[in-house]
């Protein structure tokens, strides 16, 4: 899968091509304005200069037999064999060269291409002069490879400063890109930031008119959203409170009803009751689960928490006391302050030691560790991988199901944890051994203030 690129790059990068093919569409178009300017201008210049040659030409020459020409012929042999731009022959009425720059160029007949006209070959383009009083002509010839020479060299003085110019014009619309789409950043991050426990309204204030629809069918999204996940919070929520009381009726009809089958197989009956005792668990998990998700929140003043947790301690030593020998309690010494209330730091502290009892290994001790800001449950078993770990804070997610476990603890203890602003962490091995897992449940402290007397 390619990495997705970022919207101001791509801005940039299509703004910089678009930017590339009109200097390219630019310099063909410049190419083909600057030959013609160029050949006409060339063109001229030979046209203009044909009088000034022909009257040097036949004050140096003599058409009736008699010339000078003979002072002249050194100077011109000068000439011969070099590569010059122009060449130049004079050429009387019989079409005989009387006088040229270079012997080896096959200058046109005037009697057979005209005069007054220009002709091109490979090599050159001429201009034969109109025939003089006498009938001579003037040819002067123009090198092709120099005329395109120079319109080269004119179109790479235009494009060199170009490239570069291209490489900056990248960088500039990408810096004017990502100014731009600041706002739109800003409007990522907040959309980033609603769960389902932050559905709250986007504010479209300081963002660009673009954004203002965006947001406002965001905003309507999210409250279609928040009433249906209320709705399914209220329906589990009442639902359980309605089912706790007919479930712990029929638990107790049906635990009546064993203890009068006194010698009796009474395995379908503990099979009814073990059945009412995983519902009632998962009643009263579906009642955390609606306080965790509804948003923890916390008490004006600070309370103690190790009184609370030797509650939750105590309800399960007092139900069964094989739990009461397992269980290894370290409580601090000092008293742990928090404004955390009683009842959501008891359903985190249930959920993490009933949820150690349940996966540690048989017959095993469980060390629950209070102090200043963190609770810890740490149990002895299987090493728990970690991408696994990872994965256990999810919702019905369970690493064995042998353990019997609805896969709701942790899920509700993590979201309490997140909604109290503090944190729960798993680590395995546990914290000291060798196996095991580690639960910390940090949660904000309360620091007692010193009154200081002025």
């Amino acid at each position: 899968m390619r990495a997705s690129q970022s919207l101001s790059r791509r801005v940039a990068l299509f703004t910089s091509l678009g930017f590339a093919v009109v200097v390219v569409l630019s310099v063909l178009v410049m190419a083909a304005v600057l030959r013609v300017e160029s050949d006409e201008q060339r063109d001229d210049a030979l046209r203009e200069m044909s009088p000034f040659v022909m009257a040097l030409l036949t004050r140096a020459a003599s058409l009736d037999g008699q010339t000078e020409m003979d002072a002249v012929s050194p100077a011109l042999s000068d000439l011969d064999g070099h590569e010059t731009i122009l060449v130049f022959a004079l050429v009387d009425q019989n079409g005989v060269v009387r006088a040229s720059s270079q012997d080896h160029v096959a200058f046109p007949y005037p009697k057979s291409v005209g005069t007054n006209r220009f002709y091109e070959d490979e090599t050159y383009r001429y201009f034969i002069s109109p025939p003089n009083e006498n009938g001579a002509v003037v040819i002067l010839g123009d090198a092709l490879g120099e005329r395109a020479e120079s319109v080269f060299e004119s179109l790479l003085g235009f494009v060199g400063p170009m490239v570069p110019l291209v490489a900056i014009s990248f960088l500039l619309v990408r810096w004017v890109t990502r100014s731009a789409l600041r706002p739109l950043n800003h409007l990522r991050d907040e959309i980033a930031a609603r769960d389902r426990g932050l559905l709250s309204p986007v504010d479209s204030a300081g963002l660009p008119s673009e954004l203002h629809t965006v947001v406002a069918t965001l905003n309507g999204f999210m409250s279609r959203l928040s009433k249906a996940l209320d709705a399914e919070r209220h329906f589990a929520t009442n639902a359980a409170h309605e089912l706790r009381t007919p479930l712990a009726v029929a638990l107790a009809k049906v635990q009546h009803l064993k203890s009068r089958q006194a010698g009796r197989d009474v395995t379908e009956i503990e099979a009814v009751e073990q059945a009412l005792k995983r519902m009632s668990r998962l009643v009263e998990r579906l009642l955390q689960l609606g306080r965790a998700e509804a948003g923890a929140g916390t008490l004006d003043k600070a309370i103690d928490l190790r009184e609370v947790l030797e509650l939750v301690v105590d309800e399960r030593a007092g139900a069964n006391p094989e739990i009461a020998a397992r269980l290894d309690v370290h409580l601090s010494d000092a008293p742990v302050m928090s404004k955390v209330s009683a009842d959501d730091f008891a359903i985190v502290a249930s959920n993490l030691i009933d949820n150690a009892l349940r996966y540690a290994a048989p017959n095993s001790p469980v060390s629950v560790v209070l102090e200043a800001g963190a609770l810890t449950v740490s149990n002895a078993g299987e090493v728990i991988a970690a991408d696994e770990l990872s994965t256990l804070t999810t919702r019905f997610k369970r690493h064995d199901a042998r353990g019997g476990g609805l896969g709701l603890g942790l899920y509700i203890s993590d979201t309490l944890a997140r909604n109290l602003g503090g944190d729960l962490t798993l680590q395995s091995p546990a914290i000291g051994a060798r196996d095991g897992v580690s639960a910390v449940f940090t949660f904000p402290r309360d620091e007692p203030r010193e009154n200081v007397n002025d």
